[in-house]
């Protein structure tokens, strides 16, 4: 078996976002789909993750029809070149202003906190503009979203996914930007990128990172 990236399509959602809800499930997604709704006796720990997957789902189509670059990464057989199963995916935005939304894609279950995703979006842009200026990440290469399957952790997964990004970014001469978790700041860090500021988000510990052309020449 050899692993390979590929543009994802639109069909290939259902799977990156059940990678995503199983690889955020001990960061962001308990405050996107509060745990404190098990107290009721009429939602469960798969109500939540179902419909944390069908969110997932809507939000990845959402941005692929935004124009943000989605890539996969697949397990492919060598013998026969049959893909076997998406083992992680990576979410870009390139540079430049944020292009229109695209309305009437988005699933919003009744366990889906809005307003508390809203706080978090806002909380990751005042970060950015603090870190990299008023213009944020517009003059940057940005991942939105990198996750690998738990269970493919050690096989280089997130390094391809990441340089992906990076390698356009070495094409047009830019920087890249994106705000880790915990468990994402050790790869990126041998990846190239530099720790700006680790701050709170709402009990979620995050970490703003940039990584700079110019000390990342080949």
């Amino acid at each position: 078996m050899t692993i390979t990236l590929r543009p994802a399509t639109e069909a290939d959602a259902p799977s990156i976002a059940r990678i995503a809800t199983a690889a955020f499930a001990d960061s962001l997604s308990p405050l996107i789909f509060p745990r404190s709704q098990l107290a009721t006796a009429t939602v469960t720990e798969a109500d939540l993750t179902a419909d944390e997957i069908t969110w997932r789902t809507s939000m990845y189509i959402k941005r692929m029809r935004e124009g943000k670059p989605c890539v996969v990464a697949v397990q492919v057989d060598e013998s026969t070149g049959e893909e076997k199963e998406i083992l992680g995916s990576a979410h870009w935005q390139k540079p430049g202003p944020e292009g229109p939304e695209v309305l009437g894609v988005e699933v919003r279950p009744a366990t889906y906190d809005k307003d508390m995703f809203a706080k978090v979006v806002e909380r990751f842009t005042a970060k950015d503009k603090e870190t990299l200026g008023p213009r944020g990440h517009e003059d940057y290469w940005y991942a939105i979203l990198i996750s690998v399957d738990p269970k493919q952790h050690r096989r280089g997964i997130g390094r391809k996914l990441l340089n992906w990004g990076l390698e356009y970014a070495r094409k047009e001469g830019r920087d890249a930007y994106l705000t880790a978790t915990d468990a994402g700041v050790p790869l990126y860090k041998v990846c190239g990128f530099q720790s700006m500021e680790t701050y709170d988000c709402y009990g979620v510990p995050l970490t703003s990172m940039v990584w700079r052309l110019d000390k990342n020449q080949q």
